[in-house]
């Protein structure tokens, strides 16, 4: 789970994942910020990189379809964002468990081949010290198996901290 508050920064820490990447990767994105920069040539469009804008009349064929392809070869994965996966699906009562429900199938999908999901989250912190979305203010839910990732700048280069649980930030 990469959290950020800062759109330009995800995008560029994104970028620069997924030029490491040999291995096929998709790219949900819902905001389609990644995608105007592809679009704009800010940013170049990798050869082995699938972008799929989802909406509400592809959303389950484009989930269904990179879940068989993961599942059966190594893979990245990229939901970029969770703010924007719960926007598309606003208005139905159960969207928060929806999109959990997704991200879950994406990742045991992805597990026997060692696929990697990434999921971004345009959250920051509450006075409990819990992860909130912003705007909405929902909870990121968290557990165990995940690795949470704050990105911030500094200087013009990006920073990724891995929050330890015993309230140590490591710095990469």
């Amino acid at each position: 789970m990469v959290f950020y508050n800062d759109s330009f920064v995800k995008a560029g820490f994104f970028a620069k994942i997924m030029s490491k990447w040999d291995a096929p990767v998709f790219y949900f994105d819902f905001d389609l910020l990644y995608s105007g920069y592809v679009t704009a040539e800010e940013i170049p469009l990798p050869k082995n990189l699938t972008i799929l804008s989802p909406d509400s009349d592809n959303l389950f064929e484009n989930l269904k379809s990179v879940i068989d392809k993961t599942s059966k070869t190594k893979s990245l994965i990229v939901l970029d964002s969770l703010n924007g996966f719960l926007n598309l699906l606003e208005g139905k009562s159960d969207a928060a468990r929806l999109v959990n429900s997704f991200v879950m199938l994406l990742v045991s999908s992805a597990k026997d081949v060692k696929s990697c999901v990434i999921v971004g989250s345009l959250s920051k912190l509450n006075d409990e010290n819990e992860w909130v979305l912003y705007n909405t203010g929902r909870h990121v839910l968290e557990n165990n198996h995940m690795t949470k990732i704050q990105l911030t700048q500094l200087d013009n280069e990006i920073v990724a901290k891995i929050p330890d649980p015993d309230n140590l930030i490591l710095e990469i």
